[in-house]
């Protein structure tokens, strides 16, 4: 595995930005040297290694610790103790007044490791137990490295590095930078690695912030697709998706509302929307697809599928190992630890692994019809789609776009029009989508009576205001606009 040279900056500047997130796969807050240090060592040992903050409690409070050679001592001892023993690198620093233990704990050369409390492995934003057949599984698992963590093959850094993006998603994540440098950034999260003067990036960092991904992963493409019959004999409409992954999930997810169908109800100026199949369950899918797949499968990518009977997401890998089929959505285990990380980041991932049980939540809420699931050498999804029948039932004709129709039908009226795009915004979009959701073509006229003034009376923002003409830019409705729409 290439080695993970310390991050060429200070601790407390390390910790700022780590404090700026909840625990999660790299990261543990303790408020006192207890008995659990040994497992959350053993924990990350087994995993990609990790940093645990001795003096921090598990609500992020900072409360501090008393340092001394006794304790400091024992977490070395700790460390031994487990079998085989871990050497971790033990330093105190002071954050605003207060004294702190950062412990480091490299990923194991020797797995798995053991303490008396048992096996313990990192998922997510705690250290699990393994039973003996988990554990089975985990010993004939265990990659030297993973493909996530590989150096990137001909990436040359910074040219093939997409710096807007990193900077939206710096943002988003509400990532404190404290005027580090991008390239601390990038170690910090686990994302480059220092060979000397030069930055050298991994394929969750091309995953995400390459220009162009698919020139390093190939089998980071996505494939949407709609069929006109469920025979799939005819595709009306495709589209493959090259960008970064959060892009590709955003602009996946505009793809397949597209082609389904929508009813809303009107209340004041707020439009309440209920889509054929549920927003919040849609986008888990797409998520899970993206974040979970198997990456070392070069020779296939996602495709997601819509034809009039059903919609299907099909990734390829099945349960990760370890995992069995009565345990899914009840047990959360990645299969790519780092990209589910910088996704929980912002959002886009459970930390806490309810992704599943939420999609099946949100669409028993909104439909009685479970999503179907199915393992093998791929991971799939489908969501029955309604029968034109069953859709009749349930929509005011008024009030409902069909199949192949565009996802949004704002008002005429002006006034109308102006909240819509308001709710529109809620989530970032491109000028394009907001140009299309208002059936305008005519772009002079789009910004003079809509994006201008929206921008001049903060009812809008760019998501990326250092590059106001991105091609990646996108406009989020501001508190201001929001509130304007709660109070019409």
């Amino acid at each position: 595995m290439p080695k993970h040279n310390a991050p060429r900056h200070s601790v407390p500047e390390e910790f700022a930005v780590d404090i700026s997130s909840p625990e999660g796969q790299f990261v543990e807050f303790k408020q006192s040297m207890s008995d659990s240090l040994a497992k959350e060592i053993v924990g990350f040992a087994n995993a990609e290694g990790g940093r645990i903050y001795v003096g921090v409690s598990d609500t992020k409070e900072i409360k501090g610790v008393t340092v001394s050679n006794k304790l400091l001592s024992q977490i070395h001892s700790t460390g031994r103790g487990c079998d085989p023993p871990i050497t971790v690198d033990v330093r105190s620093f002071k954050y605003q007044g207060h004294d702190l233990l950062i412990v480091r704990v490299p990923e194991g050369k020797e797995k798995p490791y053991g303490s008396s409390g048992g096996y313990y492995v990192r998922m997510g934003a705690s250290s699990q137990k393994l039973n003996r057949n988990e554990l089975v599984d985990f010993v004939r698992s265990i990659d030297p490295v993973s493909l996530e963590r590989r150096d990137s093959k001909g990436f040359n850094y910074p040219k093939d590095f997409n710096r807007p993006v990193f900077r939206s998603f710096l943002k988003k994540a509400e990532i404190v930078t404290r005027g580090l440098s991008v390239e601390n950034l990038l170690v910090s999260l686990e994302l480059a690695r220092r060979d000397g003067k030069q930055i050298v990036v991994n394929n969750a960092c091309a995953l995400f912030f390459a220009k162009e991904p698919i020139r390093f992963l190939p089998q980071a493409r996505v494939t949407c697709i709609l069929y006109k019959t469920p025979e799939r004999t005819e595709i009306l409409d495709r589209k493959d998706l090259e960008e970064g992954l959060l892009e590709n999930a955003e602009q996946a997810e505009i793809f397949l509302l597209r082609h389904l169908r929508l009813r809303y109800e009107i209340e004041g100026l707020k439009r309440i929307d209920h889509h054929e199949i549920p927003k919040k369950a849609l986008r888990e899918g797409i998520i899970n697809s993206l974040v979970h797949r198997d990456f070392s499968v070069v020779g296939a990518n996602v495709i997601m599928e819509i034809d009039p009977s059903q919609l299907r997401i099909t990734n390829p890998g099945g349960l990760p190992a370890g995992l069995k089929p009565s345990e899914f959505g009840e047990v959360s285990m990645r299969r790519n630890p780092l990209v589910a990380e910088i996704g929980s980041r912002v959002g886009e991932v459970e930390r806490a692994g309810s992704g599943i049980r939420r999609m099946r939540e949100a669409v028993e809420r909104e439909r009685g019809i479970q999503p179907q699931f199915k393992f093998g050498a791929f991971f799939d999804l489908s969501f029955r789609r309604y029968s034109d029948k069953e859709w009749a039932a349930l929509s005011d004709t008024k009030r409902t776009t069909d199949p192949v129709a565009t996802q949004y039908r704002p008002s005429s009226d002006p006034v109308r029009q102006r909240a819509d795009l308001l709710q529109f915004c809620l989530e970032p979009r491109s000028k394009m989508q907001m140009m299309t959701y208002l059936k305008l073509s005519h772009r002079a006229s789009f910004r003079k009576q809509y994006l201008h003034p929206f921008l001049e009376n903060g009812l809008l923002a760019m998501t990326d205001p250092d590059s106001p003409n991105s091609p990646r830019q996108r406009y989020v409705t501001t508190p201001k606009g929001r509130k304007q729409l709660e109070n019409p």
